[in-house]
């Protein structure tokens, strides 16, 4: 079964920065300092199987065992020769007080015809096996101790157990991060990851062996993420068996199947070699310090929320472009409105309410969408766009703009210095067509001529009218000194 929550997108807005350090570090510890350990642990095992001490110390460890725990021991065993001996050398090496007893001779005695050789061989073995690195830090079912508990966190067994726990890091640190902040993220991964552990020994305490990887904290932000959407919809993913699809559901929905998972298989497979009492532990300690969390307001509500308030204003959109093909134009206008509370950067939402207004008979909405929209200061491609709704704007309003001059005038600037210079000489020809232009028109050619090229075919028409403009002295000067020296 898998069930991945897929609600937010990866961007520069979501981008869980503390997510991907813990990455990293997980990355770097398993690559850097775990790198060698199966060399080294390879090396050790040659060792112990050349100088046969298996021959020696498998009899002692089933002599040494209790009735109990050799009947239990032999039912985990493979039937399988070379793997029940590998099998037995793990428990034997990680049955910490077997090999208490073993280093203290009360195992092999020194009356032992074999001691001596013995003591020597194991004691390299020990030196070689020590030198793994995950060795002193993963934790050990069979004792209580802080340090391993968060160091074995941070450690994994092969590329797949890296990847895959890295992989469910990314996707559910990407939601989480984002609700907490990074230092609650933080605390919360190493908090949940500790409650994990601690279910853990409590579910296997005294058993042989150990646990080792994220999973654990990696539940822990499962658990937090279902509690701090509690009810509100999420996009998910989900596979079962043959069946898969992309849905949404309440958040707090997912903590039963997952945490149901975890306990059942627990229950059911308890060999599996899986940490299946880690991820159940993690699952409720997140759970339970997400619920702390939103108890104290420590949340933050606008990114949990933001995905609620697009999927309204889909749907607002969606409604609008309806009304739109319905020819309500009123019911479209009054949407797009809304919509622009939200978003009012935003030139097509601009440029739909403006399409909208030019159905609605002698209505001011028409000036005033179309003055909004060339107030947007833009990019140079969606200065184009400002230009076309203009055009429109020109037509619609039968040549009688009512969009207020400094409006027009910085409109006319931007397309000047985004050297979009034919649409700003058609804009200002359209001007200079009006009894009473709204902006100083003489000012705003000058700069128009900065632009053209000496050889431009319209220049010498611009300098001539400017010449002309009395009402503007010292623009008619200037564009008398460029045509003297152009002429010269």
């Amino acid at each position: 079964m898998l069930i991945v929550p897929l609600h937010k997108p990866l961007n520069a807005h979501t981008f869980p920065v503390w997510t991907a350090l813990l990455i990293v570090v997980n990355v770097l510890v398993f690559v850097v300092l775990q790198s060698g350990d199966d060399a080294t642990r390879e090396r050790a095992l040659s060792h112990y199987q050349q100088r046969k001490l298996h021959q020696i110390e498998f009899p002692a460890y089933r002599d040494w065992l209790s009735t109990e725990r050799r009947a239990k021991l032999d039912l985990s065993l493979s039937p399988i020769e070379p793997i029940r001996n590998l099998q037995l050398f793990h428990a034997l090496q990680s049955d910490r007080d077997f090999l208490a007893a073993l280093s203290s001779d009360q195992v092999i005695k020194p009356d032992d015809p074999n001691y001596a050789r013995w003591k020597s061989d194991r004691a390299e073995f020990d030196r070689q096996w020590a030198a793994a690195f995950t060795e002193h830090w993963y934790m050990r079912y069979d004792e209580f101790n802080p340090l391993r508990m968060v160091s074995a966190m941070f450690l994994h067994a092969d590329w797949g157990h890296l990847i895959g726990n890295m992989l469910f890091l990314g996707l559910i640190g990407l939601l989480v991060e984002g609700a907490l902040g990074p230092l609650l993220f933080i605390a919360l991964y190493l908090l949940g990851g500790l409650g994990g552990q601690l279910f853990s020994l409590y579910w296997r305490w005294g058993d042989l062996g150990g646990l080792l990887g994220a999973s654990g904290a990696i539940a822990a932000l499962m658990g937090a993420f279902c509690v701090l959407w509690g009810m509100r919809k999420v996009r998910f993913f989900y596979w079962f068996a043959v069946v898969f699809d992309y849905v949404k559901a309440p958040a707090l929905w997912l903590l039963v199947p997952w945490l149901g998972w975890e306990l059942s298989s627990l229950l059911f497979y308890p060999d599996a070699g899986v940490g299946f009492d880690a991820h159940a532990g993690g699952m409720m300690a997140g759970a339970l310090l997400a619920a702390a969390v939103r108890q104290r307001g420590w949340q933050r509500d606008e990114f949990i929320e933001e995905e609620t308030r697009m999927d309204a204003e889909e749907a607002l959109r969606v409604d609008a472009a309806s009304a739109m093909g319905a020819l309500q134009f009123g019911r479209a206008y009054a949407l797009y409105d809304r919509l622009l509370q939200s978003q009012p950067q935003d030139l097509k939402l601009h440029i739909a309410r403006f399409r909208a207004a030019k159905f609605l008979p002698h209505s001011p909405q028409l000036d005033r969408s179309a003055e909004s929209a060339l107030s947007l200061t833009v990019g140079s491609t969606q200065l184009v766009l400002q230009w076309e709704l203009w055009q429109d704007y020109w037509k619609t309003c039968k040549q009688q703009p009512r969009v207020s001059g400094p409006v027009i005038h910085r409109f006319v600037e931007r397309l000047i210095d985004a050297d979009h210079v034919a649409p700003a000489e058609g804009l200002l020809g359209q001007l200079r067509e009006l009894a009473a232009p709204p902006v100083p028109l003489p000012q705003l050619a000058l700069a128009l001529l900065r632009k053209l090229p000496v050889d431009h075919s319209r220049r010498s028409a611009w300098l001539s009218w400017l010449q002309q403009q009395t009402q503007d002295p010292a623009a008619a000067q200037k564009a008398k000194l460029i045509a003297d020296l152009e002429a010269g």
